[in-house]
């Protein structure tokens, strides 16, 4: 018996009900929703105050959208708004908004327009924390901002299987025009309108910036359209100094984290460098042969901290009065190579150092078990380990980790603080530095007097040991100007009661200067060069030293 009902079909929906389901669905993803003419002004309004009116939200209704919005957020706002009446929709875009009150607030801003209601923007506004910073109408102003949240736009693209874009532009001569500052409110509003969420782009210099975008925005359309902002600004003689590159953000099977650390290094590189300097016809391949370059350094880098496909060579370090062995100094060794200098400034560019530190470190503590084990004397070690490892609390406490299992072996370890020239927040250091003392570990300050360590970084960090750095060591006996650091250094060093550490002593002369300046400990040719094994550095070995608590310090 038929029921009169047709199962393939939904009972038809009163108006009513369409109506109240799409508002429903609207308030289910906004606080707010405006309607507003082409112009932005305020047709219709509903929702929360989100601290915009501290009335009723329907006293908003004639007010123009951009009364909401700081001054600096104008321009941005007037290309969006262009952008939305031109394609029919905007996606979710990070907008910040003035409340009653002066405060900031950030919002995401999505909009649509609709075919029977010509001239009138639907807007939806949500609440939005924890977004990335950036200032109104600007672009974000750090590269290390830009990069932690390309990682995570980059792990939501995987998932939804987004393509985008990254592109970088340059407009050389810019900074050295008279209205450079008009010019370049306009291209950052403009590149904010394009990018991913509203908030995807970064200032690399007063020149250059980079944006992430959807892939369907070509170099072409970004060129032409900043092109005439140029020219609007009268700055028509710029339009060939425009230069826009577009890189692609996929990874293959690398962890997203490299690929973002592979873009980081090419931008970094972009923006120090000249568009002209990459000396080929097709500059965009170039770029893009940047970054596959950089990639597969990247991923070089990570298989040999994987596969640990390294090595410690060890250097003596010697009392220059008594001759004596006093430590050695664990160098780190890649392939075939004599120094690994490039692999670790291109691990720390990167931002690998971390985990190459922890690594080296748990490789000189092995070392250590194996001679403990063995029964054999073995001399102190010295290892190197970044400030921007020290200066991390999760590395920190990974490192700690490591140590933790090794006991009172690990108190054979010297810890020699590199790249302090990073370092902004001394205080903190200084605390991590406290703890590992606290541990039996001693530290020494690395690469004093160079251009990387400061006076200040002797003056502030809490070390038992000040290595000199070789440049100047070399130089002393030949230049005033080297004579004069090395001493001031020594001075400095007696009154704060730090030993010195001279590197690349390589001949009798300068051994007879450092004894004479009173530095007690020195590293080079002179006595001795790197060797693979400690198994010809373990006889005759002296006491360990008393530090500088005066108490003696047995590893037995």
């Amino acid at each position: 018996m038929s029921t009169g009902k047709n199962p393939g079909r939904h009972p038809a929906i009163p108006a009513t009900l369409r109506h109240d389901r799409f508002v429903a669905f609207a308030f289910a993803s906004a606080h707010l929703l405006l309607e507003t003419d082409d112009d932005g002004r305020i047709a219709f309004a509903a929702g929360a105050r989100c601290g915009l009116t501290d009335r009723t939200t329907e006293d908003l209704v004639g007010q123009s959208l951009f009364d909401l919005l700081p001054a600096e957020e104008h321009a941005f706002i007037r290309m969006l708004l262009a952008r939305l009446i031109e394609g029919g929709k905007l996606d979710l875009t990070h907008v910040v908004m003035r409340t009653v009150a002066g405060q900031r607030s950030a919002m995401m801003m999505g909009g649509c327009r609709l075919p029977n209601h010509p001239n009138r923007c639907f807007l939806g506004f949500t609440i939005a924390s924890g977004l990335t910073e950036r200032m109104a109408g600007r672009c974000l102003p750090e590269l290390k901002i830009f990069v932690e949240s390309l990682e995570r736009r980059l792990s939501v693209a995987g998932v939804a299987e987004h393509d985008q874009r990254l592109s970088l532009l340059a407009v050389e001569g810019l900074a050295g025009m008279p209205a450079s500052d008009a010019i370049r409110g306009d291209v950052e509003a403009y590149l904010l309108s394009v990018s991913s969420n509203g908030d995807a782009a970064v200032r690399l210099n007063d020149e250059r910036y980079a944006v992430l975008h959807n892939a369907d925005l070509t170099r072409e359309e970004i060129a032409s359209d900043i092109g005439r902002l140029l020219v609007r600004h009268g700055a028509d003689d710029l339009c060939d100094a425009l230069h826009v590159w577009q890189l692609p953000v996929q990874g293959g099977d690398m962890p997203l984290s490299d690929v973002a650390r592979a873009l980081s290094y090419t931008l970094q590189t972009f923006a120090a460098g000249r568009p002209g300097a990459l000396g080929i016809a097709d500059v965009n391949s170039a770029v893009v042969d940047m970054l596959q370059s950089t990639i597969g350094r990247v991923g070089q880098v990570r298989r040999i901290l994987e596969q640990r496909d390294f090595h410690l060579a060890y250097q003596p370090i010697v009392n220059l009065v008594t001759g004596k062995l006093h430590h050695v100094e664990a160098l780190m060794r890649v392939g075939d190579s004599a120094s690994p200098a490039e692999f670790i400034a291109f691990a720390e560019r990167v931002g690998l150092i971390c985990d190459l530190d922890l690594l080296v470190l748990q490789t000189a503590l092995d070392a250590l078990k194996a001679a403990h084990d063995q029964k054999r004397a073995i001399p102190d070690i010295a290892i190197n380990l970044s400030a921007v490892t020290l200066n991390s609390p999760l590395m920190v406490e990974q490192l700690q980790t490591v140590l933790r299992p090794y006991g009172i072996i690990a108190r054979k370890l010297l810890i020699e603080v590199t790249e302090t020239a990073a370092v902004h927040d001394f205080s903190g250091l200084n605390q991590t530095l406290d703890r590992l003392r606290r541990m039996g570990l001693r530290v020494c300050l690395d690469d004093v007097g160079s251009g990387t360590t400061s006076f200040l970084s002797l003056n502030e960090l809490r070390v038992d040991y000040a290595k000199l750095d070789g440049r100047i060591v070399r130089g002393a006996l030949t230049n005033s100007r080297d004579r004069a650091i090395l001493h001031s250094i020594v001075e400095i060093a007696r009154h704060i009661n730090i030993e010195l550490i001279a590197e690349q002593v390589e001949t009798d002369a300068q051994l007879h200067h450092l004894r004479q300046l009173g530095v007690r400990y020195g590293q080079g040719y002179l006595f001795g060069k790197p060797s693979a094994s400690l198994s010809n550095l373990d006889q005759g070995m002296p006491s360990r030293p008393a530090r500088r608590t005066g108490k003696q310090v047995s590893w037995e």
